[in-house]
Formats: structure tokens, sequence, C-alpha cells
């Protein structure tokens, strides 16, 4: 097995993860949906940033001490799990709120390129994305550079998919009532996401 092998491995499944839906998606899909696609570029950004902040924090012993310590990692998702569901009742509480217009209740999401980099760590299939593909190049120096590449250049392309999603129904949900619908989906989305993690 070459070097490359286990990179192209890692870069499948950094493509499954980063396309199918989760937290980040529903942020940047957000984003887009309320401002256009402009509108998600600084929430990809963080994301991408985040990511490899996480790389980074994997590489410095991160890794190593959820591998020694199993209730760390255990309760780094049970926390980031809690989170998630807070958000997505926040949106859905935010949404029954004010029935009479259409103003956007997802205003606890982040939005910005540090909130959404910051969000990361609270983010529990970030961190299983990042460690499952450190450790599938592990204790190669130059191989944590390219998973950095792969990380930044994958997470980016998959989440303006979804910004290109979000912009497509932006006329939608111009309607009070389409959007209160949408950020309801969207916080039902984020509680799932929560459970589907935890299991």
């Amino acid at each position: 097995m070459t070097s490359l092998d286990p990179l192209l491995a890692v870069a499948g499944f950094i493509t499954v993860a980063a396309i199918t839906p989760g937290p980040n998606n529903f942020i940047v899909m957000a984003a887009a949906a309320r401002d256009g696609f402009a509108a998600a570029l600084p929430a990809i950004a963080g994301v991408v940033i985040g990511s490899l902040g996480l790389l980074a924090l994997v590489g410095a012993g991160a890794g190593a001490a959820f591998e020694a310590l199993p209730a760390l990692r255990l309760l780094l998702m049970a926390a980031g799990a809690l989170y998630l569901t807070w958000l997505g009742g926040q949106l859905i509480w935010q949404s029954n709120r004010h029935p009479s217009d259409g103003e956007p209740s997802d205003g606890r999401l982040p939005c910005t390129a540090g909130g959404v980099a910051a969000f990361q760590l609270m983010n529990p299939k970030a961190w299983v994305l990042i460690v499952t593909a450190a450790a599938a190049v592990s204790g190669q120096t130059a191989a944590l550079y390219s998973l950095a590449s792969l990380v930044a250049v994958i997470s980016a392309l998959c989440l303006s998919l979804w910004a290109c999603a979000g912009s497509a129904i932006a006329g939608w949900l111009s309607q009070p009532a389409a959007r209160r619908w949408f950020d309801r989906f969207m916080g039902g989305l984020l509680i799932a996401s929560a459970v589907l993690l935890v299991l």
C-alpha cells in the first residue's frame, strides 16, 4: 500500500461526512437562504478554519487524549449534542414567537467566520471527522499536511453546494409562513443530528 492509498480513502470519508446533513451544512444553507450565496461565504470559511484548528489540536495531542481517556471523548460528544439540541430548540421556539412577521428566527446560529470556527469546538460531527481522518494517517507528518488540504478543499466544495441550495429557496423563504416552517425544519434537523451523533 502506498502513502497515497490512505489519503484516497480519507478523501472519500471526508466527502461523505462533509456532504451529508449536519450542523455545518444547516448553518451554511440557512445563511444562503437568508441573504444569498455570498452571505454563506463567511460561514464556509469559518467551517474550514475551525476544522483546521481541530486538526491542529488533534495533532498536538487531543487525539491521543481521546484514545487514552474514552470518557473525555464521550463528555465532549455529550456536551456538543446538548449544545446542538439547544440551538435546534431555540430555532423552533423563536419561529413560534412572532407568527405574524417574516423575520428569520435563526439568529442563534453562528454566522460570522469567527463564530462558525469557534462552533467547531462544540460540533460532535466535526470532531468525529477530524479524529477519524487523522487516525488514518497517524504518524505520517507529510500526510497530515495533505490531510489539511483535503479537509479545506473538500469541505469548501461540499458546503458550497449547500449554499447553492439555500440560495435556490431564498425566494420561497421571503414568504413569512414558509420562513417559519423552514426554521422549524432546520431546528428539528439540528436536534435529530445531535441524537444521531450520540447514538
